[in-house]
């Protein structure tokens, strides 16, 4: 079970919505205790979560999406749905690109599954590694560009010798609408002298850590990784213990196509 801060950094979804979710009766949590009233989820609930963000993704109400996720397993109904709701959408074609070509993707004969890899949950100790680091505050999380392409810029600048994989550092206690805390560094051979933003450090080898490697595209294969991660904790009794990170070992610097990307979710643990 996963406390609602928890669980929402797995699902992406704030916590601010898990609770919207329960009190328009889309999602309730799978625990309340009752001396705390603290909320625990289930890696079981997932999926749900996944299928409410999707169809809110492409301009559903909770009013309607509360009529659809009983049927969500009729396909006839949910291709007639998905059709309905596409023809709104051309209507105002301008604005609605982004959520008509999500909803072409939901439909049944024009679904395009993104092909992720995932691999085996391993339970390890990861070593301590120097790094380069810049951190600082997004816009949102699809934004990460913005810092690795800084970090990349003062690399080049100042001609530093550094390794081609990278890591992604999550402080915020919980999934951020907006504004998320983040850490973006470059593995190095020794540590330099670090000016302003841009600092040296060593983070500290991690005794027990969950991890879980997929490969192919950063958009899908963090939700996907994030769902099997949650429920290996679930299934074995392990619970966080640290921050989530996100290590590039194939990067889209050494391979375009982002069907041989390679990332590592990495989750310090603790066993319950």
């Amino acid at each position: 079970m996963f406390r609602i801060g928890e669980f929402s950094r797995l699902v992406r979804v704030s916590p601010r919505m898990l609770r919207h979710y329960e009190k328009c009766g889309l999602l309730s949590p799978a625990q309340i205790d009752p001396e705390t009233g603290y909320r625990q989820y289930a890696a079981g609930q997932i999926p749900l979560v996944g299928r409410i963000t999707a169809l809110r993704d492409v301009g559903f109400s909770i009013e309607r999406i509360g009529e659809i996720l009983p049927r969500f397993e009729d396909k006839t109904y949910l291709d007639r749905v998905f059709l309905e709701r596409a023809a709104e959408v051309r209507r105002d074609i301008e604005t609605g690109h982004d959520r008509l070509k999500k909803l072409m993707e939901m439909s049944g004969e024009l679904r395009k599954e993104r092909d992720i890899m995932l691999y085996e949950v391993e339970l390890k100790k990861l070593d301590a590694v120097k790094v380069l680091s810049l951190r600082g505050i997004l816009p949102h999380y699809n934004e990460e560009s913005i810092l690795w392409e800084k970090l990349a810029m003062y690399i080049a600048e100042h001609n530093i010798a550094c390794h081609s994989d990278g890591y992604s550092v999550y402080f915020d206690e919980a999934y951020m609408e907006s504004n998320p805390d983040v850490e973006v560094a470059i593995p190095v051979d020794e540590l330099g002298e670090s000016r302003g933003e841009f600092v040296y450090k060593e983070y500290p080898a991690i005794e027990l850590a969950a991890t879980l490697r997929f490969s192919g595209p950063f958009d899908g294969g963090y939700d996907a990784a994030g769902e099997k991660l949650a429920r290996w904790m679930e299934e074995n009794g392990y619970a966080f213990a640290g921050n989530l990170r996100g290590h590039v070992i194939v990067s889209p610097d050494e391979q375009p196509n982002p069907e041989h990307w390679l990332t590592q979710l990495e989750v310090p643990v603790r066993k319950i």
